[in-house]
């Protein structure tokens, strides 16, 4: 046998994974996520530990060790987390403890461990081949994130409180796996970054109506986030102001405490832990919903009704028992939210719904005002579930008597939230077509006012019509025939070639005569045709910017990569 080396004519035999590898999808291993899920856990706790550490060695807690604040720490960490804390806590000195669940989680902590699982999902997104999904790798993330943090409430159980594992599993991979994915899915540009690109394209095969209908749903829970950030905003707006107003009383509370620098420190950074709670509180005071500091003690813009008030400095700023009547008008704050989510979902085109609708009723005045109600109604269901979510966030049980209930009510806070939204957001809808309109006329410097007569015309002389004449979609079907290039044909036209040249005016008039029912059908027509015509526009600009965000992404995968290779 010769030993001579192959040339280049010949063809080496190709293993089964080389011959496999033109048709293998990208693909990122599981195992990836193992580290960002460890260095998601340890991070946030050791932030917590090291906040607790020194607030115990400053002397901030009372009779209480480094190893006992280090098992705090952990447990304040699961709390943040949202896992359930059971204490046991004595109600009276010399009385025996009795069993409690504390809730509230302090959301100021729980956005440290959000922050952290965003930024790890967006850094797998960007070194993630181009089309691979990373569904794998955040669900690692996610087990591995609910792993620690059963771990950590194995480890800090004591008589005095302890979390289940289960719900540390539970409640700890939830968190992990919602921020985690969201950027994945925000550094990536498109959904593929997530489920890869083959199941981006097999989405986008889908039928025309399903993709109408993906599209609006989207555009729905985009307006419905605007108008949720634009209530927050609202909720601080509240807050700082009612803090302005009441800066003596909250001095006052701190005074009364008599706590020295340690304590301060410690009661200043339980302050920056629940501050999100309080926004949300301040969002739920704003609605009319208002919120709760016990069983019975509700906090309105109607007025105070606690008889005792925990001694925490924020809470002297609590408006009075007898609120001033202005501050009734508060939920208008929240109104406006909706005209402003009402207003961007209608510059945002994905109406589908809206347009099915005016099409299904031929009606513009039956028509107009349902698209309105309907998607006012929509925008504010939304908006209902998220401030669900964010009042049984924000809210939970202290564990100590009265204290079980401890900010907003989820159903009263999404209630409110919810129909002012919706209020807000359909005349937000009715609205914005005439301000944009009038945006528009006003850029480019046309009149708006509409013509005196729009009523369809006959020329004199219909047989040589002029190049510049419009004809509407009426005189189409009820003119004369037309012969080449659309011009009408004289030995067809309305009345005869005798008429045509001024024979009987009367008759001319007669016949070019258009009925109301007739002009109905042709303008219906017409915006239908309209309808159909913006929503292929819609699709396809919808494509072109899908494109255009995929190119975008491989560019700057491109870009790393060489800078890798360098």
């Amino acid at each position: 046998m010769s030993n001579a080396a192959p040339t280049s004519s010949q063809t080496l035999p190709r293993s089964p994974r080389d011959r496999g590898g033109a048709d293998r999808k990208p693909h990122v291993a599981w195992g990836k996520g193992v580290v960002p899920g460890v260095l998601i856990a340890l991070g946030s706790l050791a932030v917590v530990e090291l906040v607790v550490l020194l607030s115990v060695i400053a002397g901030g807690f009372a009779d209480l060790g480094w190893v006992p604040g280090l098992g705090l720490g952990g447990q304040l960490w699961l709390l943040s987390l949202g896992v359930p804390l059971d204490v046991s806590v004595a109600p009276l000195e010399g009385a025996g403890p009795v069993a409690q669940t504390v809730t509230l989680a302090p959301l100021g902590l729980s956005l440290l461990t959000a922050s952290m699982a965003f930024l790890a999902g967006a850094r797998m997104a960007r070194r993630a081949p181009s089309g691979a999904g990373l569904a794998g790798v955040v669900l690692t993330t996610a087990v591995v994130h609910a792993a620690v943090a059963a771990l950590v409430a194995a480890v800090t159980a004591s008589r005095a409180a302890a979390a289940s594992p289960w719900s540390a599993v539970a409640f700890g991979g939830l968190i992990v796996l919602a921020f985690t994915a969201a950027g994945a899915l925000v550094a990536g540009g498109t959904p593929a970054a997530l489920v890869g690109a083959r199941a981006v394209e097999t989405a986008r095969q889908a039928g025309q109506d399903m993709r109408w209908a993906g599209s609006y749903l989207w555009a729905v829970l985009r307006a419905a986030w605007v108008a949720m950030v634009a209530a927050v905003a609202v909720g601080a707006l509240v807050l700082a102001f009612a803090l302005t107003l009441g800066w003596q009383q909250v001095i006052a509370i701190q005074q009364q405490l008599g706590s020295d620098a340690a304590g301060d420190t410690v009661f200043a950074v339980l302050h920056v832990a629940l501050l999100p709670n309080f926004l949300v509180w301040a969002l739920s005071w704003a609605s009319g919903a208002g919120f709760y500091l016990g069983e019975g003690s509700l906090v309105s813009p109607a007025g105070t009704n606690a008889e005792t008030i925990p001694l925490l400095p924020i809470l002297g700023a609590l408006p009075p028992q007898d609120a001033p009547t202005v501050l009734a008008a508060a939920p208008v704050l929240v109104v406006l939210c909706g005209l402003l989510a009402g207003w961007w979902f209608v510059r945002e085109g994905e109406n589908h719904l809206g347009e099915w609708i005016a099409i299904r009723i031929p009606w513009r005045v039956v028509s107009a005002p349902v698209v309105v109600v309907v998607s006012g109604l929509v925008i504010g269901a939304a908006t209902a579930v998220l401030a669900a979510a964010l009042a049984g966030l924000a809210s939970g049980s202290l564990g100590l008597g009265r204290l079980s209930l401890v900010g907003p009510q989820t159903w009263e806070m999404a209630l409110a939230v919810g129909i002012e939204v919706a209020v807000g957001a359909a005349v937000g809808v009715a609205v914005a077509p005439w301000v944009e309109q009038g945006r528009t006329l006003a850029a480019t410097g046309v009149n708006s006012a509409p013509p005196a007569d729009v009523s369809p015309r006959v020329t004199e002389a219909p047989h040589e019509p002029a190049a510049s004449t419009i004809e509407t979609p009426a005189l189409l079907e009820m003119g004369p025939t037309t012969g080449e290039e659309g011009r009408p044909d004289p030995t067809t036209a309305d009345g005869g070639p005798e008429e045509s040249r001024g024979g009987s005016t009367a008759t001319a008039k007669g016949k070019s005569k258009v009925s109301r029912g007739a002009r109905e059908r042709d303008r219906e027509a017409k915006r239908r045709e309209d309808i159909a015509r913006k929503q292929q526009e819609r699709s396809l600009q919808a494509d072109r910017k899908a494109q255009k965000r995929y190119a975008a992404a491989e560019k700057r995968r491109a870009r790393r990569k060489a800078a890798r290779d360098r």
